[in-house]
């Protein structure tokens, strides 16, 4: 069932009655403001863990273990251009339990106390709950100094996104808007949530569609979500100019380990087999029996982890390493060698089956999931051109050839390059 519940509200219930569980998704999305994107992350914090009637983590936690054991999540993700605050709860299928009738309806009515119901002491948020999440955050972010991996990881993305300030700034957040936010700030932020943004409900599990429908409308939902909200406008980053002249930043700290993180650019052209990349990534550094697993790191050893990611929305490819300082220039001319070594079509049979098994099972995996039925609700009413069907997955993938591998490799162009060496 897809129902519009207002304009930018939108209401999925897929009713599969393959899992044990049933989970209840609202994203609330707009687009990507560098200025806002730390103010969500703890807005996220802020309201999961204390609300008008729970007004602590632990009376939230009897609160779900009285709802044989359900478990509410809240976070801030990238999706596309949106920042996405994301709310969830998933618990029992009543099925499974005796005495429990009204299991799905407590479950929603205790999502709806989480986003609708926050925890005010006159026109601000409780100023313990508020300072308490303030200070974990901050506590988490200092902490990401710690994480080498992680520095090396957003320093390449700042350097991808240099001429988009939006993207810039990670979705967990900065320290300097963090040190900034008052409480005041912070419950502007959440009445301009609850006002406009755009609005995706996804139900998961074995639910009476049209009970579900009336228990929604009956609830806090049904009157906090009557209003029209603004539009969902996708937009795509350009990267011509980094292809023109890349960008490339060096960073030098006293650690044991350097890292490398390199990011390409591919220009895909109409027709073009839609899984070619991932099997390309796959094949490049994407698994344990990659390319630059096998080159760069097991028979030459050049570098103590290495692997490559591919982007389908943004048809990016990065490669992140970590590796001696002394064999950088050495390990970048190897990991040159493999991405040439695809675009001249040396890829054995053998490889193309292996990361055609892969995906396969990835799949498979994937969709045995409660969450990928979240997510494909979510793409099926913000971006549906951008789903295969199974059916359609696994014809793309048996169509897949050798060529196809190769020109992928053979339209990456690098964009950026980031180096953290140790000293």
């Amino acid at each position: 069932m897809k129902q519009t519940l207002a304009k930018n509200v939108f209401l999925n219930i897929n009713p599969i009655k393959k899992f044990r569980t049933i989970k209840i998704q609202v994203d609330f999305l707009r687009p990507l403001k560098k200025d806002e994107t730390t103010g969500r992350r703890l807005l996220a914090n802020v309201l999961s863990n204390s609300t008008q009637n729970y007004p602590s983590f632990q009376a939230i936690n009897d609160r779900e273990m009285d709802l044989y054991g359900s478990e509410i999540n809240v976070y801030t993700r990238n999706l596309l251009n949106f920042n996405d605050l994301a709310f969830s709860v998933e618990f029992a299928d009543p099925s499974f339990l005796i005495g429990s009738q009204t299991q799905i309806k407590d479950n929603l009515d205790l999502l709806g106390e989480i986003i609708f119901k926050p925890n005010l002491k006159g026109s601000n948020f409780d100023e313990t709950a508020f300072s308490t999440e303030k200070r974990n955050l901050m506590s988490n972010l200092m902490s990401i100094q710690d994480n080498q991996d992680l520095v090396s990881a957003l320093g390449l993305i700042k350097l991808i996104y240099k001429n988009d300030p939006d993207r810039q700034v990670p979705i967990f957040g900065d320290i300097d808007q963090l040190e900034h936010i008052t409480g005041e700030q912070l419950l502007d932020i959440y009445q301009d949530v609850i006002a406009n943004d755009a609005v995706i409900i996804n139900v998961v599990g074995n639910v009476d569609q049209d009970k579900f429908l009336e228990d929604i409308k009956q609830s806090i939902f049904g009157q906090a979500l009557k209003g029209d909200r603004n539009d969902l406008q996708i937009t795509f980053s350009n990267f011509d100019d980094l292809v023109k002249q890349p960008a490339s930043e060096t960073e030098h700290k006293h650690l044991n380990q350097s890292r490398i993180g390199l990011a390409y650019e591919t220009s895909l052209s109409k027709g073009v087999n839609r899984l070619a990349p991932q099997i390309m990534n796959l094949i490049l550094g994407g698994d344990d029996q990659s390319q630059l697993f096998l080159q760069v790191r097991e028979k030459n050893s050049l570098a103590y982890s290495v692997s490559s990611s591919y982007q389908p929305l943004s048809h990016l490819v990065t490669i992140q390493a970590g590796l001696d300082a002394n064999s950088i220039d050495k390990a970048l001319h190897l990991i040159n060698e493999q991405i040439a070594y695809i675009k001249e079509g040396k890829v054995t049979d053998e490889q193309i089956r292996h990361a055609q098994k892969v995906m396969l099972t990835q799949r498979k995996i994937s969709s045995d999931t409660i969450q990928h039925y979240i997510m494909r609700g979510i793409w099926e009413t913000v971006y549906p051109k951008t789903l295969l069907n199974d059916e359609q997955f696994e014809q793309e993938l048996n169509d897949l050839d050798r060529a196809h591998i190769a020109g992928v490799a053979e339209n990456m162009h690098a964009i950026a390059q980031y180096q953290l060496i140790g000293d």
